[in-house]
């Protein structure tokens, strides 16, 4: 409860709360943050720090909810050791009704943060694929582990929305050195299928 912990986490009297909260005492270097931005992501990422280096959770996705004003209300935290559990999660908060009254979006990384809604961005996630895989040769099942586990995104946003305008662009960006023989072009259905992007 972002809002909650902002106006409490520099009273004396909650010094205690906060280091079992945190499970440590680096949450008192957030008290003098003064600048909005800086001050909100500051236990935000401290907490998600936590949970990947003390709780020992494998996958870590943070969710921000923001009111109609556009300031933080909460995030919702999701910590894993499971990625079926991770992609059951993401598919939930992507069908989240945008019902106008709060706004969903992945915080977990501040620099890609993604707006949940009807129509993805998906130029924003070919750019992170192209980033993470560069220019070598890699397995569709590496690709949808990468985009459940380390984006915003869904394991439904990148076989037909990216993959397949990569292979059939004109020029293509994408080269498919081994599938099955009656593999249809622009299809990757099986997991072992191996790429490099161009």
């Amino acid at each position: 409860m972002y809002e909650e912990i902002n106006r409490f986490i520099g009273l004396p009297d909650q010094t205690k709360n906060f280091d079992s909260f945190f499970g440590a005492g680096e949450w008192r270097g957030c008290v003098p943050i003064s600048k909005p931005s800086e001050r909100n992501r500051c236990p935000h990422d401290l907490y998600l720090r936590q949970l990947k280096e003390a709780a020992t959770a494998k996958y870590v996705r943070s969710f921000q909810m923001r009111n109609a004003s556009g300031l933080t209300d909460y995030y919702l935290i999701y910590a894993t050791n499971n990625l079926l559990g991770l992609k059951m999660m993401k598919e939930a908060m992507w069908k989240i009704d945008e019902s106008g009254e709060f706004t969903f979006s992945d915080a977990t990384d501040p620099n890609q943060m993604v707006l949940f809604s009807a129509d993805p961005r998906y130029e924003s996630l070919a750019q992170q694929i192209l980033e993470k895989f560069g220019k070598r040769e890699t397995t569709v099942g590496a690709v949808e582990e990468f985009v459940i586990a380390e984006t915003a995104f869904r394991e439904t946003h990148f076989k037909r929305q990216i993959l397949k305008p990569f292979e059939t662009g004109d020029p293509p960006r994408l080269q498919v050195t081994s599938a099955p023989s009656n593999r249809k072009r622009g299809t990757f259905g099986s997991a072992s299928i191996r790429l490099r992007f161009l």
